[in-house]
């Protein structure tokens, strides 16, 4: 197409050809696409073409975000989105949004990725290519934090990318999942969800996603052989250097991933900065998981911990059953807070029970008149 369009000057063609080609290649591994990308948005900022333009800044900012470039992925999200917004580009701005709610999930920013998925999956004009990376997610945040319905969104993203999914979101999904069998020390349920789709995805070059899925393989013992060209911190893991992963992971930015290989394969001391990180970002499944392993090998004095959202609020809440008391301080019932937090009615049930428990009232009214009595920055 870029051949083609070339002697006749095509913009639009050749903006759309770079752009596609330059995701292809970057997904691949190969650098060279950077130059693809950036020659179709300076030949779409150069001619005008708006949705061009719009079109290469996601895919400049889901590229980096991918490959874990997170700076360069913010630069490109922020001057993608006010871009957009400046020019009522509202087609772009819900795909942008899912990828910031990426970005800030992989850099430890909870509060901050769901938020964005909240943006998008409210957003009036979401398609389902666009729903399915932000409940990608939303799934994948509340199997970290150990919330309820964690399979709910993962699922609907299941069945929205159809019968025969591309590999990368299937790929994704798959890595999700098997992370939740194995805080469930479920090593059956990992290989079951990896399995299939790592014998799809070795086929194509993909190192981070490769990667992704054969450390997940080779952590449950059902690696069958070392994969080459995959992502380096997967590559230093299961070549058996975990302290050269888990200092890459704090290079690149992955607090969660960083407390992983130090909980899972570390001293002492290494588990418990581990220990320190996992309660810092909330996630309680994997400190859960980590202190049973350090009894399992004779550690005394295990921090016991709290949700670093619970110790911050005076009310011994967390940050979720915060949010749900100030929806109800505005009069608003549990059904109307569920379709708000994207979450089922029983779990905002479950989470009043849990307000009402902690501040040692038994209705939602005096647990309102609680929270009147506080300042308004300390609820």
């Amino acid at each position: 197409a870029i051949t083609l369009a070339e002697p006749w000057a095509n913009n639009e063609i050749l903006c759309d050809a770079s752009n596609a080609l330059g995701t292809v290649r970057l997904i691949g591994g190969d650098i060279s696409g950077w130059a693809d990308l950036n020659r179709s948005l300076q030949l779409a900022l150069a001619a005008g073409l708006q949705e061009q333009v719009a079109s290469a800044y996601t895919n400049l900012a889901a590229m980096a975000v991918s490959r874990r470039q997170y700076e360069q992925a913010s630069g490109y999200l922020r001057t993608g989105l006010t871009y957009c917004e400046e020019r009522d580009l509202d087609f772009c701005r819900p795909y942008m949004l899912a990828y910031s709610a990426r970005l800030k999930f992989e850099q430890g920013d909870w509060y901050g990725a769901s938020e964005d998925v909240e943006a998008v999956l409210r957003h009036p004009r979401t398609t389902p290519i666009t729903r399915i990376p932000a409940l990608r997610t939303l799934g994948h945040l509340r199997i970290r934090r150990g919330d309820p319905d964690a399979s709910g969104p993962l699922q609907e993203a299941r069945e929205l990318a159809g019968p025969r999914p591309e590999l990368q979101r299937s790929g994704m999904l798959a890595a999700a999942c098997a992370e939740a069998a194995w805080l469930a020390t479920d090593r059956e349920g990992v290989v079951r969800e990896v399995q299939p789709v790592y014998e799809l995805t070795r086929r194509r070059r993909d190192p981070r996603m490769n990667g992704e899925l054969a450390a997940w393989l080779w952590r449950v013992g059902a690696l069958k052989e070392q994969p080459t060209d995959i992502a380096e911190p997967y590559a230093l893991e299961i070549s058996g250097d975990w302290r050269s992963a888990a200092s890459l992971w704090r290079t690149l930015g992955c607090p969660y991933e960083h407390a992983s290989v130090l909980g899972w394969y570390g001293t002492e001391p290494d588990q418990r900065q581990a220990l320190t990180i996992l309660e810092q970002l909330g996630a309680a499944p994997a400190a859960q998981s980590l202190r049973r392993q350090m009894r399992a090998h004779g550690v005394r004095r295990i921090p016991r911990g709290s949700r670093t959202s619970t110790r911050r609020n005076p009310l011994g809440l967390t940050r979720r059953e915060a949010e749900i008391l100030a929806l109800l301080s505005e009069g608003l019932r549990n059904f109307t807070i569920a379709k708000r937090l994207f979450v089922s009615t029983k779990t905002v049930e479950h989470h009043i029970s849990a307000i009402l428990g902690k501040l040692g009232v038994t209705t939602r009214a005096e647990a309102i008149a609680v929270t009147r009595k506080q300042p308004d920055d300390k609820i």
